[in-house]
């Protein structure tokens, strides 16, 4: 299958920031070093930082930015959590493997939502890529699902299985990746087409 991101999805909007929509704005990932992209939904009161990167651009902006700070870490993999010990927040939310790799935060393992003037569901799912992730979904259009789709072989096809199965059931119009310049945000039935193809060979 082939598609291209809805260029009116991604706008750039200075200081090295991208815009996703309405809500969501994200510094891009780099590869020296390697770091993820860094995802900034503003609340009411609260800043929410999906995945905090790996290089001082990103711990600068974070830091300076007015609002408290809530994090949630998609997995423990260094170029998402690198500068977490860097931060300043007020909550951190994470999955039961990455609070055994970097030994703090709160443990999710159901989902539960926010309302702060935007809504967001946070969301265990089962991955492949690592032992398990969390995603997030924004006001039910955008799912942010960080390294879901990259997975290189050998995988575990059970669990690849179970993750599409689980993101099959989540109702937004896009899912959005990390560490793509281009193809970031991809239709919800594209991407769940290219998983199913990926993961039946």
């Amino acid at each position: 299958l082939e598609w291209n991101t809805n260029a009116e999805e991604i706008q750039f909007v200075g200081d090295n920031m991208n815009a996703i929509g309405k809500r969501i704005k994200y510094l891009p990932a780099t590869n020296d070093p390697l770091s993820a992209d860094v995802y900034l939904i503003d609340g009411d009161k609260y800043c929410y930082i999906y995945d905090v990167g790996n290089n001082e651009n990103s711990l600068h902006y974070i830091n300076q930015l007015g609002k408290e700070k809530v994090v949630i870490l998609s997995h423990y993999h260094k170029d998402h959590t690198g500068n977490i010990a860097g931060l300043h927040y007020r909550d951190l939310y994470i999955g039961k493997k990455t609070h055994e790799v970097i030994g703090k935060g709160i443990i999710v393992e159901d989902k539960f939502t926010i309302n702060d003037g935007v809504r967001i569901d946070v969301i265990h799912c089962t991955s492949p890529h690592t032992d398990g992730s969390l995603i997030i979904t924004v006001d039910n259009e955008y799912t942010l699902i960080a390294d879901l789709y990259f997975t290189r072989p050998p995988f575990d096809k059970v669990k690849a299985l179970k993750m599409i199965e689980s993101l099959k059931m989540i109702d937004t119009k896009y899912f959005v990746i990390s560490h793509q310049e281009d193809e970031k945000v991809i239709p919800k039935e594209i991407l769940i087409a290219e998983l199913t193809a990926y993961f039946s060979h």
